[in-house]
């Protein structure tokens, strides 16, 4: 029970950090707009990387972001049954329901872990000292790498589901 416990925490404490740490890449993303927008239309000097980064940061926090959601239970309901019955009634319902998320996620994991690796294998022509990099990058001059960004992709995924895994075990306890 200790051990359970102790994974629950865990994951619960690495949800809440990466929320928090999605703060700052969020803000990161907006001084980028704000900067590609003052020097594109203050200065009609705009950047070849500014959009683009601001791009794969909000990527970023949209991916890394949904444990953290499922902590606070922020996604989106059904209200109009949800909150009219007990809250016993709601731990069996979200146990129900966790099927189909279950079935998602797992679906998601293995689709973004595909995607991922397909962008890490990938030969796109990069050098380091006359040595090929491998992994996909951007086309554009600036052409920064995105296999990172698409690793959050089934890293977010991983978090989402134990995040949960962590719910489904409350639920159960609840309603036992």
């Amino acid at each position: 029970m200790k051990a359970l416990r102790t994974f629950m925490m865990v994951v619960d404490k690495s949800n809440i950090f990466m929320g928090k740490l999605m703060v700052g890449v969020t803000l990161l993303a907006c001084a980028v707009i704000t900067f590609e927008v003052v020097m594109r239309y203050i200065f009609n000097m705009p950047t070849n990387w500014g959009h683009e980064t601001m791009v794969l940061l909000f990527a970023i926090f949209y991916v890394a972001a949904g444990g953290y959601a499922h902590y606070y239970r922020a996604h989106v309901r059904v209200d109009v049954i949800y909150a009219s019955v007990s809250q016993r009634s709601r731990a069996i319902l979200d146990i129900i329901t966790s099927v189909f998320f279950f079935i998602f996620m797992l679906t998601f994991l293995y689709t973004s872990w595909e995607f991922y690796w397909s962008s890490q294998t990938m030969q796109a022509g990069a050098e380091i000292l006359g040595i090929p990099v491998p992994g996909e990058r951007s086309f554009t001059d600036w052409g920064p790498a995105y296999y990172p960004v698409k690793f959050i992709m089934p890293f977010g995924g991983l978090l989402l589901t134990l995040q949960g895994v962590v719910w489904l075990i409350r639920d159960v306890y609840f309603v036992a």
